[in-house]
């Protein structure tokens, strides 16, 4: 039997010979893994689109309880990414993450959208990488069901001024309820586990602002804002604890971008 799919290379892993084995993301079978034979060989002619980050048409047959590659047609390779260091470290994290929260057999086109707009951004220096990455985190969260409520203080009501975003609880917290409550709280050596059961991430105004935008706006619209550098730092601070406390896991590839992106490999 096969399948015409189109879907996004999101991770590779060399096997024996010059064979390779892609695993694919994909809008209608959700996570795919299929043997590319011989497409690490420099004649080979599925070279071109089995290569990280190319999204291309695959033609697949079942055989043996896996997928082979029969046909596959190049669609986009995103070649500039390769191109900066820091690109590529961010397009990496881009992919494992897109490739952790999907599964096979669960279609899921939104989130193969958003990698791909992801990508697209990165490889052609669209918008600042900060931006892409703190967008990308909170969009991901927002479909596997992880929306924050962000419109008033939970404890309050207060809509206006900084807020805390409590992480595990997807609400929002103002910083005058968050205070009185610490000094409520035991302060005795036994209930340290009670005063830091919470994870808080400060939200200013802006980059509140921008997070609502962020989980609102139409996909393509995306990385569309824009923010100081303080309020930026807050909103890619809460945007990366949003997401790996709620996927429970980090990600290599993430740590290696923050080191490039720092300087310091």
């Amino acid at each position: 039997m096969t399948y015409e799919v189109r879907g996004l290379v999101v991770r590779t892993v060399d096997l024996s010979g010059s064979d390779k084995l892609l695993t694919i993301l994909t809008a209608e079978h959700g996570l795919v893994t299929a043997v590319a034979n011989g497409s690490r060989s420099l004649k080979s002619r599925y070279l071109a689109a089995s290569q990280l980050f190319c999204y291309a048409s695959f033609v697949l047959e079942s055989r043996r309880d896996r997928f082979w590659v029969r046909e596959v047609e190049l669609i986009e390779s995103f070649y500039e990414l390769r191109l900066d260091i820091v690109n590529t470290a961010l397009a990496n994290y881009v992919c494992e993450v897109a490739g952790d929260v999907t599964v096979p057999e669960q279609p899921d086109p939104e989130i193969l959208r958003t990698a791909l707009n992801s990508l697209y951004a990165i490889a052609n220096n669209k918008y600042p990488l900060p931006v892409i990455k703190a967008a990308f985190e909170f969009r991901v969260a927002a479909m596997l069901g992880y929306l924050p409520e962000l419109s008033a203080c939970l404890l309050c009501g207060a809509t206006e001024g900084e807020m805390l975003l409590d992480v595990m609880n997807g609400s929002v917290v103002c910083s005058e309820c968050h205070s009185s409550v610490e000094r409520e709280l035991p302060r005795h050596e036994d209930d340290f586990a009670a005063r830091t059961r919470s994870l808080l991430c400060i939200l200013t105004p802006a980059s509140r602002a921008a997070l609502q935008y962020i989980l609102a706006c139409p996909l393509e619209r995306l990385f569309s804002f824009r923010l100081g550098a303080e309020d930026m730092r807050h909103l890619s601070h809460a945007a990366e604890e949003y997401l790996l406390n709620h996927l429970e896991r980090g990600f290599k590839t993430l740590q290696f971008y923050k080191e490039v992106a720092s300087g310091n490999p």
